[in-house]
């Protein structure tokens, strides 16, 4: 027996509200919203650089010695070779000026020295009568001392503006280089020019030179070394030796308060 189905108007209406829902469900994922986009592209972040390069140059020097030495090298990126002498005797002298470019970015500079050897090579008479010593005296004889600038006079009285950390005594010198000094650099009582030892031991930890002044842009400066024997050493540098390291670094400027800090640094500010 068939069974039939009884419509009413309830069971129709809430029929037709089934298919309403349905419906508004479907039609959700077809309706549009009102949209807008924006957008940076091609973003870019490029680190700064910071290039130095020093020359040097042997700008001056005693006869032999400008027969005996032809330097001009740059450092830029590797080490380079420094002034190799042969046969240096009381009263040699050369002045070497050291020509130093940051490019890029404004930088400190800081120069060091390294690795310093020093030679008996063997006793030689009439040297001395510790036949069993080691180590030379060259170092403590010939004097090394560190100069602003040189104006190209041909001779040590082109030295000017002796820098206070190869003064012994302090200070930094306004005047040009003085003949009047004993063996062991001393001119008077505000002037001591510093042996290559001394010198050394000053500059073995690091000196700024300039302070902590904000550098130019391009920061070019120049430091001039003498190094000469006196006519008052003796025969106690018969065939000794010696050989250091001088090293140049550059540290950005910018965000940067405390150059070369943890380094053990000394600070000059006469030093350009």
């Amino acid at each position: 027996m068939s069974k039939k189905v009884k419509l009413t108007r309830r069971r129709v209406l809430a029929g037709l509200g089934t298919i309403g829902v349905a419906g508004a469900a479907a039609g959700l994922g077809t309706s549009a919203y009102l949209n807008d986009t924006e957008s940076f592209e091609d973003n870019t972040i490029t680190a700064g650089t910071l290039d130095m390069s020093v020359t040097a140059t042997v700008e001056a020097a005693s006869s032999y010695w400008s027969s005996a030495v032809d330097l001009s090298a740059t450092a830029d990126g590797e080490a380079v070779s420094g002034v190799t002498i042969d046969d240096v005797k009381p009263g040699d002298w050369g002045i070497i000026c050291f020509d130093v470019s940051i490019e890029e970015n404004p930088g400190y500079l800081q120069v060091s020295t390294a690795e310093l050897t020093s030679s008996e090579n063997g006793y030689t008479e009439p040297e001395g009568s510790d036949e069993s010593a080691e180590e030379g005296e060259l170092d403590d004889a010939i004097l090394a001392t560190i100069w602003d600038s040189y104006d190209d006079s041909g001779d040590r009285s082109g030295l000017s503006g002796l820098d206070g950390t190869t003064n012994v005594d302090g200070g930094s010198q306004a005047e040009s280089w003085n003949s009047s000094r004993d063996e062991g650099g001393v001119v008077d009582d505000d002037t001591h020019y510093t042996t290559l030892r001394e010198a050394y031991d000053t500059y073995s930890t690091g000196v700024t030179l300039g302070g902590s002044e904000e550098p130019t842009s391009t920061n070019a400066a120049e430091l001039c070394l003498l190094l000469e024997i006196p006519t008052e050493v003796g025969n106690e540098i018969q065939g000794d030796s010696l050989s250091f390291d001088l090293v140049f670094d550059a540290e950005q400027s910018r965000n940067n308060s405390d150059p070369f800090a943890g380094n053990g640094t000394e600070t000059n500010s006469t030093g350009t």
